[in-house]
């Protein structure tokens, strides 16, 4: 038998991982903190607090600008963030967001601010990433149809699998005796996990389980992702029509 491994549950341990979670830093007389939250890329949420005369300015220092710039655009930012930001009482500048407070809210303020950024960020993210995967479904529905022939595809099918969930899926394709279900999935995680939910569920019902093929921009964009989309066969935008046809067969 082997040893078990005893865990260190001292306090010293938990304080040191409390610690590791927020992290802070002085830079030119400003204080940044690193919450835990991540932007879509990765990157910590970080705010900066500046003390004035009469109390602290709390801001995200224009973090949130710069990861919707990368995202949707410049443009974008000041539509989601003024509705975003008023329900948190939080300023929305040009590129930034702050809010002023004194030090008995600046825990509040130091929240309020990151929660902000957080939701303006994953909000332009959603949108883009959502969009992006109905170019794909477009793309896919239109190629199924030239390759197998419009009466053999079936758009916006709903197919309940042995959970008895419905699923929506991008289409249909019958085949001889077979039906295959061909589903878009962008690099965004909300529709590589919900492709991998509905594959999972769909493959166990047996003898009535479809045919499962997941449509992807790139398998190298996935990463380590593209293993969720198991156990469906995967076919990049860029392989000819022939790969539809093989994944069909």
């Amino acid at each position: 038998m082997s040893a078990i491994t005893k865990l260190d549950f001292s306090d010293r341990t938990v304080e040191e991982a409390a610690r590791e979670l927020v992290r802070a830093e002085r830079i030119n007389g400003a204080v940044y903190i690193n919450l835990p939250m991540l932007y879509p890329d990765g990157s910590f949420v970080t705010v900066r607090v500046d003390k004035g005369a009469y109390g602290f300015r709390v801001s995200d220092a224009g973090f949130a600008y710069r990861e919707v710039e990368d995202i949707a655009g410049a443009r974008s930012f000041r539509r989601i963030a003024n509705r975003v930001a008023e329900a948190n009482d939080v300023v929305v500048g040009e590129r930034i967001l702050y809010v002023g407070t004194g030090i008995e809210n600046l825990e509040r303020a130091i929240c309020d601010v990151a929660a902000t950024a957080w939701t303006i960020v994953h909000s332009v993210a959603e949108k883009a990433f959502d969009e992006d995967e109905l170019g794909l479904s477009d793309e896919l529905s239109t190629r199924l149809k030239r390759v197998f022939g419009d009466e053999r595809v079936e758009d916006g099918v709903e197919l309940v699998g042995a959970s008895t969930t419905s699923w929506p899926v991008t289409a249909l394709v019958k085949t001889d005796g077979a039906q295959v279900v061909f589903q878009a999935v962008s690099e965004n995680a909300n529709s590589i996990n919900r492709a991998s939910t509905a594959f999972r569920d769909l493959s166990t019902l047996g003898h009535r389980a479809p045919k499962l093929v997941a449509y992807v921009r790139s398998k190298k964009a996935l990463g380590s992702k593209l293993a969720l989309l198991t156990p469906a066969r995967i076919v990049e935008e860029a392989q000819p029509n022939e790969f539809l046809e093989r994944a069909a067969a």
